[in-house]
């Protein structure tokens, strides 16, 4: 990445339906965003059923969208990272984050601001499939991506992936030509993927140790506290399977007006979490809801959750026997944290496997800490 100074822009947009840029031909119609600028793309679609395309459907709209409207190749686009997680129930309201970069001057008061590195990991070969070979392939990515954000990956706040892992039918291939793979039912995959993912986040921001494939879903003492991975089976959507990373910190010498934060979520109880990630990015707020003025300089939310595996939620029995119950918890968790926002649009996403503590989570929040009046910022807080 140059050493000129940038500034990263992100802009929240509603979806109408999965595959809908109307938002994005407004922003593009008002200056408010260059196609070519765009480096990264964040949406919670509403697919809710198995089988359901609106990751795949949004993705390749947005691609879509991005080749008619600039001026870049379309395997330049290809390579964007595009973070997509379904599931829009209960109030959550589908939308995406438009993340942007330009040459800019520095920040005038001086402090930090945001800056944004994406990577891609090699593409997952099958025999790697439950191997400690997917933590150190994300590790490796991590470090470029922060690299090309100008900041050490020790000082990144928040890292959003999407992990890809090889079809079925495609493993079932490759152990017939002989490659020996162990057979994995789809939930021990989807949890080996997600979590061999955010321990690979982990192994290169937090300095977590490389753990054995057969550890992954087992050791939940370890985990990464700036993670949030969204597994799924490749799709076909735009190469892979392979992670797609978003890697998001604070750089002094950076342009524009947002900052980061992130904080650990202790429980499904913990709505503190969010004023925590607020504070840390360096938004003055109280104890209770946010004032529409303090609303509108909050950019994006991402919270990753995991129902506690237990049963067992500050010692109350929760009824885990219920086929919805974490579809449920998914939408119960969002509400709690859309009524300290004042508002619902959030990217939420559940099964944290080794992203915060066992039956807590991680969360971020990204947001403008440029006084509106004044143009001067306003101090970070410690988000702890």
């Amino acid at each position: 990445m140059s050493a000129e100074p940038m500034a990263v822009d992100a802009v929240q947009v509603p979806l109408g339906h999965s595959r809908d840029v109307s938002g994005l031909a407004r922003l593009v119609a008002d200056g408010r965003l260059r196609p070519d600028e765009v480096v990264a793309v964040t949406g919670k679609t509403e697919g809710c059923t198995p089988g359901e395309t609106s990751r795949v459907d949004a993705d390749q709209a947005i691609r879509g969208f991005l080749s008619e409207h600039g001026t870049r190749p379309d395997d330049q686009i290809a390579q964007l990272p595009m973070v997509f997680t379904s599931g829009g129930m209960g109030i959550l309201t589908p939308q995406l984050v438009v993340y942007s970069r330009r040459p800019a001057e520095p920040a005038a008061d001086g402090g930090p601001r945001l800056a944004l590195g994406t990577a891609r990991t090699a593409r997952m070969q099958p025999e790697w499939t439950g191997t400690s070979r997917v933590i150190e392939e994300t590790a490796a990515a991590v470090r470029a991506a922060a690299a090309e954000a100008g900041i050490a990956p020790e000082t990144a706040e928040y890292v959003i992936g999407k992990a890809y892992h090889v079809p079925q039918h495609a493993l079932a291939a490759a152990r017939a030509e002989g490659r020996a793979i162990p057979e994995y039912d789809d939930h021990t995959l989807f949890r080996r993927t997600s979590g061999s993912a955010a321990l690979g986040i982990g192994t290169a921001v937090e300095g977590l140790p490389v753990l054995d494939g057969d550890e992954v879903g087992v050791r939940m003492d370890v985990w990464a506290g700036r993670a949030s991975v969204s597994a799924n089976e490749w799709e076909g959507a735009a190469g892979g399977p392979d992670t797609q990373l978003i890697l998001l910190g604070n750089r002094a010498g950076a342009g524009g007006r947002l900052r980061v934060g992130h904080a650990v979520v202790a429980d499904m109880l913990d709505v503190d979490a969010l004023p925590r990630a607020l504070r840390r990015a360096g938004m003055d707020v109280g104890t209770g809801p946010l004032t529409p003025e303090q609303r509108a300089r909050v950019i994006a939310v991402y919270a990753k959750i995991g129902p506690p595996p237990d049963g067992l939620l500050r010692g109350r029995r929760q009824v885990v026997e219920n086929p919805a119950y974490g579809t449920e918890v998914k939408a119960a968790v969002a509400g709690m944290f859309a009524g300290w926002l004042q508002d619902n649009l959030i990217w939420i996403s559940g099964s944290a496997t080794h992203q915060g503590p066992v039956g807590g989570g991680t969360l971020a929040a990204v947001v403008d800490v440029e006084d509106q009046r004044s143009g001067t910022s306003r101090p970070a807080g410690d988000g702890r």
